[in-house]
Formats: structure tokens, C-alpha cells, sequence
């Protein structure tokens, strides 16, 4: 059985200057590296409206996908946000729906 608690690591390359710039900028605004990648991942996986720009911007940037492809996924997500207001599920509630569904899953 998988451990939800264990850390993980992750690995990527960037260029000299660039992760020098990154320690600066983040020793600037007193943060750890750590601190400053898991409070994005966090907020990438919970669909953080800013990050959620973000993101955008880069596929653009990118050329990740096209300009009807990011269109129609800007407004699925809006659909979406719509969609769960109108059920009138909340954050809190979606929240529950996972734990319940952890708690079944740790139980098999």
C-alpha cells in the first residue's frame, strides 16, 4: 500500500545562472527553495486562479497548444467552476468527497 505522507522527490535541470538568480530572489523575499516549489505545486493542483493564468501564459509562450485548444480549456474550467456553484458544492465539500474516498481506498 502507497503511503499518501511520504515525501517525494523531484529533479529538474535549469541553467547556472538561472538557479543562481532563484537562490537570490529567494533568499530577497525569505524564502526556501522547498517552501517556495511545494506552495506552487499546491496551488497548481487546487486550480489556484492566479496559477491558473499562469499556466496559460506559458502554454502560450510555449506553443503547448493552440489558441482553440486553450480557448475551449478556459471555458470547460469555467463551466466547471459554474457547474458546482449551481450545485452548490463548496471547497469544503469537495474536500470531504476525497477524504472519503482516501479513507475507502486505505481500507482495501
Amino acid at each position: 500500500m502507497r503511503d499518501p505522507n511520504k515525501n517525494t522527490t523531484f529533479t529538474f535541470f535549469c541553467y547556472e545562472h538561472e538557479s543562481i538568480d532563484l537562490k537570490i530572489r529567494l533568499r530577497y523575499d525569505g524564502l526556501k527553495q522547498s517552501e517556495f516549489f511545494r506552495s506552487i505545486l499546491i496551488k497548481y493542483i487546487n486550480k489556484d486562479p492566479v496559477m491558473l493564468r499562469l499556466v496559460h501564459d506559458i502554454k502560450q509562450e510555449q506553443n503547448i497548444m493552440g489558441k482553440n485548444k486553450l480557448k475551449k480549456t478556459r471555458k470547460d474550467y469555467d463551466q466547471s467552476k459554474d457547474l458546482l456553484r449551481e450545485l452548490g458544492i463548496t471547497e469544503a465539500d469537495k474536500d470531504d468527497i476525497f477524504d472519503i474516498i482516501e479513507e475507502h481506498a486505505l481500507d482495501e
